[in-house]
């Protein structure tokens, strides 16, 4: 009579078949987590522009002079301007910049990794800087508006200087 061996642990084909298994789970995940930090970058950039134009709308009634809200430029450093070297457009951040006797002075710079941001109707970037007078109201009205796929985010700016965060409210 032949004896049975006790065998302890997986053959190869088992570690096949549950690697491969693995390895389909994966591939059908990693779109799905590209789309959530797709629109967790969104998020982080309306936030911050949202934050840009409240800083600058509390600074101008608290300190009674003129606030700018205006496209980051890359290789701005801290210190007094005789006019705000502003970017372009809104594609890699936003600066705040504060209007004293002797020029303007940057406050603060947010930055982010290259993004597209147009105004409501999808047509253009956003290129508007925002003026805050002593009394905190804007100059104008103005949307920044981020499309994510089909997904649109939108940082609604009205001219009493209070911005609204509104999902769905631009074209993509």
């Amino acid at each position: 009579m032949l004896k049975q061996t006790e065998h302890k642990g997986f053959t190869l084909i088992e570690c096949l078949v549950t690697i491969s298994i693995i390895a389909i789970l994966m591939a059908m995940a990693v779109p799905s987590f590209q789309q959530l930090k797709a629109h967790a970058q969104q998020w982080q950039v309306i936030y911050q522009l949202q934050a840009a134009v409240l800083m600058a709308r509390h600074l101008s009634i608290i300190e009674q002079r003129a606030i700018l809200v205006c496209p980051a430029r890359t290789g701005v450093t801290m210190g007094m301007s005789d006019s705000p070297p502003c970017g372009e457009n809104y594609a890699v951040g936003v600066a705040v910049w504060s209007n004293h006797a002797v020029g303007w002075r940057l406050l603060r710079v947010w930055q982010w990794s290259s993004m597209t941001i147009t105004n409501r109707r999808g047509n253009r970037a956003v290129s508007e800087a925002i003026d805050f007078n002593a009394l905190g109201l804007a100059n104008r009205n103005l949307t920044w508006s981020i499309c994510v796929g089909e997904h649109n985010l939108s940082l609604v700016l009205n001219r009493v200087g209070r911005p609204d965060v509104r999902s769905n409210w631009g074209l993509c």
